[in-house]
């Protein structure tokens, strides 16, 4: 969330394990998130926030934001060979380009004002598709985690670097935004947004989706 508090400002002050369970799921943590930055199992985090009667941060919220879809580099090798896609075939799969990505005094800024709805996002650097994400919570906070870039949050980190990497090198880094319409099958919801991710993922594997580059 971008307007989230750090792990640090949270839990200053907290002694035990389930006092900064309680604190980190209010300040908007999912409960992965804390069994991670806690170093302890998902099942106290769910039975501490169970017994004080907090629902933030249950499993389906992870399901709506997950990490980005990402390929090892060993998978990687046993792919077909895939063209560079030029940005332009996003655009005209309706895709719009929302702005760059600047140096800036503390990394980089995005030149332009998200959305604050879900949707699928794409960088691109040197007119070529480098990486798609998806989020459901926001693009404007999912695209301010990639610039704060926490070290405890390793994709947010790893793209950071390739981000700066580009910026350093004096090219420019595009960000390109979508936001379908949710669908419906048989009666059933589609979410139309992961669905998008996950075939753009599979069909132009762009490289900072894969696992070890950088």
């Amino acid at each position: 969330m971008a307007d989230r508090p750090s792990f640090e400002e949270v839990v200053a002050g907290l002694e035990t394990k389930s006092d900064k369970i309680r604190a980190l799921a209010k300040a908007g943590y999912l409960r992965t998130e804390i069994s991670g930055l806690l170093k302890i199992r998902y099942q106290h985090v769910r039975s501490v926030l169970t017994k004080a009667g907090i629902t933030a941060g249950m499993t389906r919220e992870v399901q709506l934001e997950r990490e980005p879809v990402t390929v090892s580099l060993e998978e990687e090798e046993n792919l077909p060979t895939i063209e560079p896609t030029s940005w332009e075939v996003l655009l005209r799969g309706g895709f719009l380009f929302l702005g760059e990505w600047q140096p800036g005094d503390d990394g980089f800024v995005l030149d332009a004002r998200a959305p604050t709805d879900g949707g699928v996002y794409a960088f691109v650097v040197d007119d070529f598709v480098k990486y798609v994400g998806l989020t459901q919570r926001g693009l404007r906070a999912r695209l301010d985690a990639y610039r704060r870039g926490h070290e405890r949050q390793r994709t947010n980190a790893r793209v950071k670097a390739l981000i700066m990497e580009a910026l350093s090198s004096g090219k420019r880094v595009k960000v390109l935004i979508a936001l379908p319409d949710a669908q419906s099958w048989g009666g059933l919801p589609v979410n139309t947004a992961a669905g998008l991710e996950a075939g753009l993922i599979a069909k132009i594997q762009p490289p900072w989706n894969i696992l070890g580059v950088g």
